[in-house]
């Protein structure tokens, strides 16, 4: 991916350090420091956290991080052909639920790894439990510019993005 100086992302493990991630987006920042946590406890999300190499991921936060989860979309609400064509009635897809680079990092290519590492877990998990996209919620323009530069298209009537999974090979 020629993106250096960040570990490969691994799960949240108790005792990381989550104060103090700052990507400029409220929400974003947001998630992690008051929800990150208990959606692994919950079980309704996996936080995958990436650090500056040689980090101490207890004293540091993490330079970027993402979600992932099963998810579906309901058929019926799909305005494209592609996502629903032959699929059951609640599509089956992997949720990229929240993606976020600390400011410090922004323009390292940093989202780009994050982002690669998240579709190649996405493809994974999809065959083994099926799944046909994944998915994201973008906030924001910018969010949305950064997805449909790796592919990911709007899903017709909806306020979601989707690449086919199939991209990666399955």
């Amino acid at each position: 991916m020629g993106v250096t100086g960040f570990t490969r992302p691994a799960q949240l493990a108790a005792g990381m350090r989550l104060e103090g991630f700052s990507s400029g987006q409220a929400f974003v920042d947001g998630w992690l420091a008051a929800r990150a946590a208990k959606a692994k406890a919950r079980g309704s999300a996996v936080v995958y956290v990436s650090h500056r190499a040689g980090a101490d991921s207890a004293s540091e936060p993490p330079a970027g991080f993402y979600t992932l989860s099963s998810a579906s979309v309901e058929r019926d609400l799909i305005g494209g052909a592609w996502l629903k064509r032959n699929a059951p009635a609640q599509v089956p897809v992997i949720l990229l639920g929240v993606l976020g680079v600390d400011s410090r990092y922004q323009g390292s290519g940093l989202g780009r790894m994050l982002l690669h590492d998240a579709s190649l877990r996405a493809l994974s998990i999809a065959d083994s439990l099926g799944a046909k996209a994944l998915v994201v919620d973008p906030v924001g323009g910018d969010a949305e510019a950064f997805y449909a530069r790796y592919g990911f298209e709007c899903i017709p009537g909806l306020e979601r993005m989707f690449v086919p999974l199939s991209r990666w090979g399955k």
